[in-house]
């Protein structure tokens, strides 16, 4: 990768170019956390009741998920405007597995960190694009390419090794 002093163009300096974005997490209970972003309403981290939470919200690992969607799109978005992009409309479906332990501290009756773990993230994720457009077959690899290239979530389970299949399917 490039150093951050050569990424930024000649008149822009690199901290003009990075900003900071900041949340704050409040821990409320077993397994349940309320975040704060911005002036936004609160946002519940939980996990279902029969894992001992109580099911306020997503777990942390399905928001990665969510904001692996969620980042698609705005990439999507922004490229769609760039390429001149023939997008009438898009959906997403993802998929993450991951080792929950639980089989194994059952039967041998170690705890949670006395496991070793098949992956300390997810083992694995399924992204499906359902997309809606006219555009040639050329013309949508060249646009997936892009938007798995630059959305940052992508990247960062990249950098993770996570392995990360991608799906994109056309829907009348």
């Amino acid at each position: 990768m490039s150093e951050l002093s050569e990424t930024a163009a000649a008149d822009v300096t690199v901290s003009e170019r990075l900003q900071s974005i900041f949340v704050t997490t409040e821990y409320r209970g077993p397994y349940q956390s309320v975040n704060h972003v911005r002036d936004l309403p609160d946002i519940y981290l939980d996990e279902p009741t029969e894992l001992g939470g109580s099911n306020t919200g997503p777990t942390p690992l399905e928001m990665t998920l969510c904001a692996l969607n969620s980042c698609t799109a705005m990439i999507m978005n922004i490229l769609r405007r760039e390429m001149r992009f023939d997008l009438s409309g898009v959906r997403f479906e993802a998929e993450g597995m991951h080792d929950v332990r639980r089989a194994e501290m059952r039967r041998t009756g170690k705890l949670f960190s006395e496991v070793e773990p098949i992956a300390y993230h997810y083992h694995k994720v399924v992204q499906r694009v359902f997309i809606r457009t006219g555009e040639s077959d050329t013309r949508l690899e060249q646009f997936r390419s892009e938007v798995e290239r630059l959305c940052p979530l992508h990247a960062l389970l990249r950098d993770a090794r996570v392995p990360v299949t991608t799906e994109w399917r056309r829907e009348s």
